[in-house]
């Protein structure tokens, strides 16, 4: 059996330090993943069997202990163990992709009982699900109020895919108007894409029910003597109407129309004058005298 280099595999020198090595693979292996060679037009097959060498030889040359062994003996040193009983090993260059690329430490477990860790590259090919993404979205009165039985939002989501790239979408999350604080909505199929042609996972949407009631200031007069139609603007520049009731008193919760239908709550906060005429004053004055 031939000896393999595995610093030739990866393209760099025996003296590269581990920065290197890290950065070599991770080149190689986005290049020659199945799943992007493919999109690039590259024979499935040799991409396959480039993607294999290249995650055998990372795997050896980014662990100390290994790469100390394969320089100093070489691979054909191990390829008198293969196929002893105690040696069987197995290295799944997926298993590798998917452990570098999420941040993993970079040590792999080969599964052998004290045995050699160049043995047979064996690709596992079972289609596996994508994870799930989990986030949190508020949801206000407001929101809930408006005349549709579903509240449709759209987010931004970034998703991961099999061949280790991340994209941002736009996602529709539909919100029944009766949902609960706490509840969970699971919307099939848009988690992190599936390994081997899996399906992808779900995104899983926690809601959180915000109360968001608009503190608006007016005039204490206008809230005595009330008004059938008053038209003011939110914080955020919403359009609303509504009525003061004659007598509105300081901090009583009234209903108001946005320009989209949509019922937003507002607490009065009393307007005081900062400065009232003496003629004002005299009616003021006359007002007190007939309560």
């Amino acid at each position: 059996m031939s000896s393999t280099d595995y610093y030739k595999s990866l393209g760099v020198s025996k003296s590269a330090s581990k920065s290197e090595i890290k950065k070599a693979y991770r080149k190689l292996a986005l290049k020659y993943h199945p799943d992007r060679a493919v999109k690039s037009g590259m024979d499935p097959k040799e991409a396959e069997e480039k993607f294999k060498e290249i995650s055998e030889a990372y795997s050896v040359l980014s662990d100390e202990t290994k790469r100390q062994q394969y320089d100093q003996f070489g691979s054909d040193y191990f390829s008198q163990f293969r196929g002893q009983s105690g040696f069987r090993t197995s290295v799944d260059p997926f298993e590798i992709f998917s452990q570098f690329f999420g941040g993993s430490s970079g040590g792999f477990s080969f599964q052998n009982m004290g045995g050699s860790p160049f043995s047979s590259f064996q690709q596992q090919t079972r289609a596996q699900k994508g994870s799930d993404i989990q986030i949190s979205f508020k949801v206000t009165s407001s929101d809930l109020s408006i005349n549709d039985s579903i509240l449709k939002k759209v987010i931004s989501l970034k998703r991961r895919f099999a061949d280790g790239s991340e994209k941002t979408e736009k996602i529709r999350i539909p919100i029944p108007k009766n949902v609960e604080d706490g509840k969970i909505l699971r919307i099939p199929k848009k988690g992190n894409q599936g390994k081997q042609g899996g399906p992808p996972g779900d995104l899983l949407v926690k809601i959180s029910l915000v109360d968001d009631i608009l503190a608006i200031p007016i005039s204490i007069f206008l809230a005595i003597r009330g008004s059938e139609s008053l038209s003011i603007k939110s914080p955020s520049g919403d359009s609303l109407r509504g009525k003061i009731p004659p007598n509105t008193r300081d901090g009583d919760l009234l209903n108001f129309i946005s320009d989209i239908g949509a019922k937003r709550k507002i607490r009065v906060v009393y307007r005081y004058p900062s400065q009232l005429s003496e003629e004002k004053i005299a009616l003021l004055n006359e007002l007190i005298e007939l309560n």
